[in-house]
C-alpha cells in the first residue's frame, strides 16, 4: 500500500510587524484580548480576532468552566456571535494568537470544522493569521488548509 501526501501552502513572516498592516491589527487585537480570557485551570489564554466585509473587527476569548466540555474557544465563541448579529456580512480573515506562546497557535480540530462550516455558508474563503506574541506568523488562504480531509454535508447524503 502506497502513502499519500497532503499538503498545503502557507507565507511565513518572520514576525507580527512584517505582517501587511490589515493583518498586524487583527493580530495585536487577538494578543491583547487573550489576555482576558477566563482560563482558571488551563491558565492558557487565547484571543481571537476578525474582520467582515464592511471593515468592521471583533474579538473575543477562550472561556473555561469547571465542567470542562462547557467551555468554549475564543475562535467559535467569536464566529457564533458575529454570525448570529451580522448573518449577512462575510468574514474576510480570522487571526488566532495567544500571549501565552512565542509560536503561531493553530486553533483546534472542532474550531477548524466550524471555521470550515462558515467559509461554505458564506460561499468565501476565510483567511488565517496564526501567531504568538513573537516569533514567527503563519497566514493560511482557508480552512481548508488545516483541515483537507474534513467533514461536509456530502457524508450526509444518502
Amino acid at each position: 500500500m502506497e502513502l499519500k501526501n497532503i499538503s498545503f501552502q502557507y507565507k511565513e513572516y518572520s514576525n507580527k510587524e512584517s505582517l501587511p498592516s490589515q493583518l498586524n491589527l487583527l493580530v495585536e487585537k487577538a494578543l491583547l484580548i487573550s489576555k482576558q480570557a477566563y482560563v482558571p485551570y488551563s491558565n492558557f489564554h487565547v484571543g481571537a480576532a476578525l474582520e467582515l466585509e464592511n471593515g468592521e473587527i471583533f474579538s473575543s476569548t477562550n472561556q473555561e468552566n469547571a465542567s470542562y466540555p462547557v467551555g468554549t474557544c475564543a475562535e467559535r465563541g467569536l464566529l457564533f456571535y458575529v454570525a448570529s448579529q451580522y448573518p449577512t456580512e462575510k468574514i474576510i480573515r480570522l487571526a488566532v494568537s495567544s500571549e501565552d506562546l512565542a509560536q503561531p497557535l493553530p486553533p483546534c480540530g472542532m474550531c477548524r470544522q466550524v471555521i470550515l462550516e462558515y467559509e461554505k455558508k458564506q460561499g468565501k474563503s476565510i483567511e488565517i493569521i496564526l501567531s504568538g506574541k513573537s516569533g514567527k506568523v503563519y497566514v493560511l488562504p482557508s480552512a481548508a488548509s488545516l483541515l483537507p480531509l474534513h467533514f461536509d454535508e456530502k457524508y450526509l447524503e444518502p
